[in-house]
């Protein structure tokens, strides 16, 4: 057993269902800002994604997928690393990962791979000096400006037949032009297609007790972020349709872009052996408790659309298991027969199993933390400041998180369940702040 010279599995170590086969191509397709359910494979009769749901029928859509913070860079770190933010170090936008810590692009280009990034990075370093990858196409832009020249640089870039094996991240922007239709929209009072606007979110109203964190997000507008979310808390009923209705459009935009790459790909008998993984970093408030963007553990923002394809995955099934973005690098690796690093934490796809998954959130600064974690019934919540810091929901019962049950007698036991789960997943990682 070992690893070759080149960061390959030798055939002893490599999983069973891979010993002998090549190393497949790797394509990871990621948006920004898509919520778990943006999916029209996944119910949603308010928007149409061919192109998503021809990767799900492809493959494996995972139905409980989490992101390891609800804000892009910090959620991208746990992406291309393999851990918790805050042991990246990046516990806000535009600080750098942790110096030293490996990172997909090092890992698999070390390994052999031939590794390409084009679109959103978000990860201090410029672009030009990205770790590991090399940059076909940068992007910062609106996703409208942005997406379609982003596809277009990497059909060019998969019609020049790469050599094999290759390792292709598109970063698409959208719909995180939402953030700017949000801004753009402050006051509007005029929906001129209101009878076809999806219908206002159920779990609307705002828990007068929510933790004073959370209040303190939604009131200070100290951010971009923050005056979304104060924003959209003078809206009406209206507002919020059109708001969900312009959302779902962009995620039609985004869908035909990522459409263009399937069809390349699905063009060739020598992309035949492709693996294709489609994330978005985080979601989208979509008005739940009269929350817009990111930056909230409630499920809309915390949790993502995840699917794997290719002929290395199971066909045409839903994964309820439990599952994190933290989990691609060794699920990569995997995948590959490449050893994964050790300081990797997330569970591969494949052959792991998780009982809980994590995400954290920072509000300013230090004073101000949270962490979530999610088991297979219950969400817990906790904040290191303010009153009423903890969150407890019963999502089998209550999915849009509408009672807190942390202050719930009969639920005393559970809550201490999860307090002690936290705490040991603080000390494993090196979460000083919650250890």
């Amino acid at each position: 057993m070992g690893v070759t010279r080149r960061g390959f599995l030798t055939a002893a170590a490599a999983p069973a269902v891979l010993r002998g086969a090549k190393p497949p191509n790797i394509v990871l397709i990621m948006t920004d800002q898509q919520t778990r359910d943006a999916l029209s494979c996944a119910g949603n009769k308010w928007v149409k994604t061919p192109s998503m749901d021809r990767l799900a029928a492809a493959g494996t859509r995972y139905t409980r997928a989490y992101c390891a913070y609800p804000v892009c860079s910090p959620s991208r770190s746990s992406v291309f690393t393999g851990v918790l933010p805050h042991a990246a170090g990046v516990m806000e936008n535009g600080k750098p990962i942790r110096e030293g810590l490996p990172t997909l692009g090092e890992v698999f280009s070390k390994a052999g791979y031939n590794t390409a990034y084009g679109g959103k990075w978000h990860l201090p370093k410029s672009f030009d000096g990205m770790t590991g990858f090399t940059k076909i196409v940068g992007g910062s832009a609106l996703g409208k400006n942005m997406d379609s020249p982003l596809a277009d640089a990497c059909v060019d870039w998969l019609g020049k037949m790469p050599n094999d094996p290759f390792f292709l991240v598109a970063s698409f922007m959208n719909p995180h032009d939402i953030c700017d239709w949000i801004r753009q929209h402050k006051g509007t009072r005029e929906h001129p297609g209101l009878a076809s606007y999806p219908d206002a979110p159920k779990n609307l109203a705002v828990d007068p007790n929510e933790p004073e964190a959370i209040q303190y997000h939604r009131q200070q507008g100290y951010d971009l972020m923050s005056q979304a979310v104060g924003i959209a808390s003078s809206w009406r009923e209206e507002e919020f349709r059109h708001y969900l209705h312009d959302y779902y459009r962009m995620v039609e935009d985004v869908d035909r872009q990522v459409g263009r790459l399937l069809d390349v790909l699905g063009k060739d008998t020598w992309r035949a052996d492709t693996v294709i993984a489609f994330c978005s970093d985080h979601g989208e408030g979509t008005g739940g408790h009269r929350w817009v963007q990111k930056a909230s553990f409630y499920e809309e923002s915390a949790r993502v659309p995840l699917i794997l394809a290719g002929q290395r995955i199971p066909k045409r099934k839903m994964n309820p298991g439990l599952a994190s973005l933290e989990d691609l690098m060794p699920t990569f690796c995997e995948l590959a027969s490449v050893k994964t690093p050790e300081s990797c934490t997330g569970v591969s796809l494949l052959s792991g199993k998780r009982t809980m998954v994590s995400s954290q959130l920072r509000y300013g600064d230090a004073s101000r933390e949270g962490r979530m974690i999610r088991t297979h019934r219950f969400k817990y919540v906790l904040f290191n400041s303010g009153k009423n810091p903890e969150q407890l929901f019963d999502l089998a019962s209550d999915p849009g998180e509408t009672r807190n049950l942390a202050g719930v007698a009969a639920m005393k036991k559970v809550l201490a369940e999860h307090r002690g789960l936290l705490k040991d997943l603080a000390k494993r990682t090196g979460d000083s702040a919650f250890a």
